[in-house]
């Protein structure tokens, strides 16, 4: 091999390693369990992912399942999938805002917080005595590692609810209470869903359509604007999401607003996930960790953007 031939071995290979090295490090999230969909879990009692003639029309009954205080209605206390408190995304940070403990005595005090969490801080300081105790940590740790297990807030309902076709037609207010009159009304609704009139809800007919980039955002805004101030700052979000908070600040005024969220859900891919019955919606399985701006995503072929 001639020192020309290697000279330009040695270019091209370092064309391709430098620019790769100079991506953000993402760090790989444990997978996560996609919550289960209820209703549908309810209704298709022989759980073989479709709605026969019987099941539609014993759907009042089947719903009053869900009904766990039996007050004749469903409530989100009811149906929405809770926090598991030992996500290991969660322990691994509760570990690292436990690191930040410079006099080790268990707690947390605003001091030895950066400033860019102090919203954090505010947020989970639940009894407002300027600490952050072991249990206060915990939980704030596992709700910035996994906002999908929240109940339903001011957007979840008409965003987790109305991509569901089962829910979205059972919940005609769309308030994310499911009411006597709707709950006795079931069987009308979801024969609306018989798209080809054969008597039977098939999986195709109850499949989860994917979010909206408009959705996704306002979900994500619900569930991370600490303060409901309609913004957020890089110390609201998920550890995860922070690296991209340049990236959604289209105007730099170092807070992401609505739009700039919406903007941004929409160069994200959706998930590749299941989105018929028993899985979630097709999107709603991906993790947020995963997201990149556009211009630091690799190419299919794993080769280095060009520069």
């Amino acid at each position: 091999m001639t020192k020309m031939h290697r000279s330009n071995l040695l270019a091209a290979a370092v064309a391709v390693v430098v620019p790769a090295l100079s991506m953000p490090l993402l760090v790989a999230q444990p997978p996560r369990t996609p919550p289960p969909r209820v209703f549908l879990l309810a209704l298709d009692t022989d759980h073989d992912g479709q709605l026969a003639a019987a099941e539609i029309a014993a759907a009042s009954a089947s719903l009053l399942t869900l009904d766990k205080n039996h007050d004749g209605q469903i409530t989100p206390d009811e149906y929405a999938p809770r926090f598991q408190t030992d996500s290991p995304v969660a322990n691994e940070l509760y570990a690292r805002l436990m690191a930040m403990d410079a006099n080790k005595d268990g707690v947390l005090t605003v001091d030895e917080v950066p400033e860019r969490m102090q919203p954090m801080f505010q947020r989970g300081d639940a009894n407002h005595d300027g600490k952050l105790t072991g249990d206060e940590i915990r939980a704030m740790a596992q709700a910035q590692a996994d906002p999908q297990g929240r109940p339903v807030g001011r957007n979840n309902a008409s965003v987790q609810l109305r991509v569901d076709p089962i829910t979205n037609s059972l919940d005609v207010d769309h308030d994310g209470v499911f009411t006597a009159a709707e709950i006795a009304s079931a069987p009308g609704a979801l024969k609306t869903l018989d798209k080809n009139a054969d008597g039977i809800l098939s999986a195709d007919e109850l499949r989860v359509r994917q979010q909206t980039p408009a959705e996704r955002a306002a979900h994500s805004m619900d569930e991370w604007d600490g303060d409901r101030d309609g913004f957020l700052i890089k110390g609201e979000m998920p550890d995860r999401m922070q690296a991209n908070f340049e990236a959604m600040d289209l105007n730099h005024d170092g807070k992401v607003s609505l739009e700039e969220m919406t903007t941004f859900m929409a160069t994200q891919p959706m998930g590749r996930g299941p989105g018929g019955p028993g899985g979630p919606p097709t999107g709603a399985g991906e993790r947020s960790g995963d997201m990149k701006p556009p211009a630091e995503r690799m190419p299919e072929n794993n080769a280095a953007p060009a520069r």
